[in-house]
């Protein structure tokens, strides 16, 4: 998976503290395709998570966490999400708040038929 831009609706200069917050970011891609993905620091993370006292749910699954919000440290953690595993990460990333909850079941009562199927025979 090639990454052909990134881009920044809020620009990076515009944050206060690049140690404490986190940061919409939009992967275009060689192929056409535009991932829109959220970029947190760990701090920001960690912010959150003593509010409520354990990560919320959806929210830490789509981020990709850098220790803070520079361009280069964000490309290269958006390149390493990229290459590993041809995009996977990159994908799920982008997919976590994308599904409804019917496709979600389509897919994991697909997968359970093909995986499972071997026990009904």
């Amino acid at each position: 998976m090639k990454i052909k831009a990134i881009r920044y609706p809020t620009t990076l200069d515009k944050i206060e503290d690049i140690t404490n917050d986190n940061v919409d970011v939009f992967v275009d891609l060689e192929d056409g395709s535009t991932y829109t993905i959220v970029v947190s620091t760990i701090k920001n993370v960690e912010m959150y998570m003593k509010e409520a006292g354990y990560s919320e749910p959806g929210w830490v699954q789509q981020l990709i966490i850098v220790e803070e919000l520079e361009e280069n440290l964000i490309r290269k953690a958006i390149e390493a999400y990229a290459k590993a595993r041809n995009g996977l990460y990159l994908k799920v990333s982008y997919l976590t708040t994308m599904f409804e909850m019917e496709e979600l079941d389509q897919v994991l009562e697909r997968l359970d038929r093909l995986y499972n199927s071997d026990d009904e025979e």
